[in-house]
């Protein structure tokens, strides 16, 4: 297991009791006007079976999915969380082993079947362990599969997975649409794979199930694309070259095996017109690798967009199982070197500059749902100077104005690994001062809790304790609307 400084290995462990309803003891006092519910999802175990048993993952991004529910209220907080009864997870149960393809890894397949698998379309699941939406007027669990698992973010109970009025085509997508609230509509791709893949950019109008094509990019080679950027008038993808083999994903490979990195294609950056649909400017840069977009905006006549970069050469290795319990500071790389590139909109060179030495990971920002608010502060994981030395063991708020000195303020405490910051402000009309969400693993205390930080100074406000550990998940959403009763 992990050596004694990284106490994170403990979050790797897997969590196989439910909890309908709890009531959390809070250190601090809350905001009186934080009133919602905070629903974070991510692996809760890496066996298909409880205790440890069945087939065993592979990589982090492997996990059957679990909710977490944090409902907040009168500065009372109230847990539950439950398994995601997706059909994966069932078929994981039933049988001790994975009924479909995960990232890092796949049922257990005869020479035979994957015979008869060559020249058909890969067949992805509905593990929905990445990501919470809204999406069609409903609370969905997402992944990297256009299938969404809908579910009630009170009882956290599963409902029946989302299915489109449409047809539009794609068998993969990101976990992280844009919720572009001054158009009311959801903005996301899928990717065709074929001979020439297609990236169809599409706009969902809320409470619609019907998507409505926006573009339809080719490209010879997909690329590994886990977000992108929105800002009021374009969409900008950014390819990197780690490419996929459409018949490696066919023959069932896990998405490790079915990648390769190419530098030498460069990174490409692509924006396409969301009026029009048109192409604007499709122009290369130095290879990079990024997992979260951290914001864009349109600045004399360029996109200019915040990624937090990283060697996309381990971008999956680094977050392999086997090297992250086992404590090796080379096995991973966590977090990634903030840039802000520009793009010229009349094809000229792209260049970037650094934003801060800190590295950060899971960026958001307090206006990330306003595709036209100014760029001022991004939290995130942070860790140490070395993008390699150790997990991300704190939160950080850089100032990322344009013109601002992109100064940090840290949050951290000894023996915790926090995870993804989530900024909430208080409702229109109502005074106070935003605040920030994490969920934070105690690993000296063997517990989680639910930090609550100034969104400005980040200092602590508050905190809920848990009576056991939370895995070590990924993404969440504070949903206003869901008040608790």
């Amino acid at each position: 297991m992990a050596a004694p400084d990284d106490g994170y290995a403990v979050g790797l462990e897997p969590l196989d009791a439910e909890v309908d309803d709890l009531e959390l003891e809070v250190i601090g006092a809350l905001p009186p006007w934080l009133a919602g519910t905070l629903v974070r999802n991510g692996p809760g175990r890496w066996t298909a079976l409880p205790g440890g048993r069945g087939q065993a993952a592979r990589h982090w991004f492997d996990g059957l999915a679990m909710l977490q529910r944090f409902a907040v209220r009168d500065g009372r907080v109230h847990y539950a969380n439950a398994y995601l009864r997706s059909r994966a997870h069932e078929h994981a149960v039933a049988t001790g082993a994975w009924g479909y393809p995960e990232f890092g890894v796949g049922p257990r397949r005869s020479v035979v079947e994957r015979v008869r698998a060559l020249g058909k379309p890969p067949v992805f699941g509905d593990n929905a362990s990445v990501n919470v939406v809204r999406l069609g007027g409903r609370h969905v669990a997402v992944t990297e599969t256009p299938e969404a698992v809908a579910f009630d973010p009170v009882t956290l109970e599963t409902l029946p997975p989302v299915v489109f009025a449409d047809d539009l085509p794609g068998l993969t997508t990101t976990a992280h649409p844009h919720l572009d609230r001054t158009r009311g509509s959801l903005v996301n791709y899928t990717v065709e794979f074929g001979p020439r893949s297609t990236y169809h950019l599409y706009e969902l109008p809320d409470g619609s199930l019907e998507r409505r094509p926006v573009a339809a990019v080719t490209t010879d080679k997909p690329s590994y694309m886990h977000s992108f950027s929105l800002t009021p008038r374009y969409a900008v993808l950014v390819e990197y070259p780690l490419v996929t083999s459409v018949l490696a994903l066919a023959a069932g490979r896990p998405f490790p095996d079915a990648t390769r990195w190419r530098p030498e294609r460069g990174t490409r950056f692509t924006v396409v017109e969301r009026a029009t649909g048109a192409v604007v400017v499709r122009t290369t840069a130095p290879a990079t690798f990024c997992y979260h977009h951290a914001g864009a905006h349109e600045a004399d006549g360029a996109v200019v967009v915040d990624l937090p970069v990283m060697d996309g050469a381990r971008a999956f290795a680094g977050f392999d199982l086997e090297g992250l319990r086992s404590g090796v500071p080379t096995a991973r790389q966590v977090a990634g070197e903030l840039r802000r590139y520009r793009v010229p909109l009349d094809g000229g060179p792209v260049t970037y500059r650094l934003l801060t030495t800190t590295p950060l990971e899971f960026p958001r920002s307090l206006d990330e749902d306003d595709p036209g608010a100014a760029p001022g502060v991004v939290h995130g994981v942070a860790s140490a100077d070395s993008l390699t030395t150790t997990f991300t063991d704190r939160l950080v708020a850089v100032d990322t104005a344009p013109g601002g000195t992109g100064a940090t303020t840290t949050w951290s405490q000894p023996g915790c690994w926090p995870g993804e910051p989530v900024p909430v402000g208080p409702p229109a009309g109502v005074e106070g001062d935003p605040v920030v969400l994490s969920l934070v693993l105690d690993a000296r205390a063997r517990a989680s809790f639910l930090l609550v930080l100034d969104a400005a100074t980040m200092t602590e406000v508050a905190r809920a304790h848990l009576p056991h550990v939370a895995p070590l998940g990924f993404h969440g959403q504070f949903f206003p609307e869901v008040v608790p009763a």
